[in-house]
């Protein structure tokens, strides 16, 4: 079994863990630790999972609250058959963080 599946999105390679379900006997998607990492894109945009709780600038594309980030009109599914998305809202720009984001990937040396 593979232990990850290899997503791109706008040039950042992400890494999914995989996980053997006991109920269903399928592999799925494992994204447990991805609320706790920030992962960003070149232009600032956070890339998170689709399930994730809204932030308080989220806006649904009809009347009511969105429940979850995959509700709200800013959200952009990275790729089908998965959870991991892109914030397009522009209040939630973390441009200067991105410097220090791609410093914590650099190996020690």
């Amino acid at each position: 079994m593979e232990q990850s599946r290899k997503y791109t999105v706008d040039g950042i390679e992400l890494d999914v863990p995989l996980y053997r379900d006991d109920f269903s006997g399928r592999i799925l998607e494992d994204y447990n630790e991805w609320s706790t990492l920030d992962k960003f894109t070149p232009t600032g945009h956070l890339i998170l999972v689709s399930a994730e709780e809204p932030c308080a600038d989220a806006e649904k594309t009809e009347p009511g609250r969105c429940i979850e980030c995959a509700e709200c009109r800013f959200y952009n599914r990275a790729a089908p058959n998965t959870w991991i998305g892109v914030c397009m809202n522009e209040k939630r720009l973390f441009v200067s963080r991105y410097d220090e984001y791609l410093e914590s990937l650099k190996e020690p040396e």
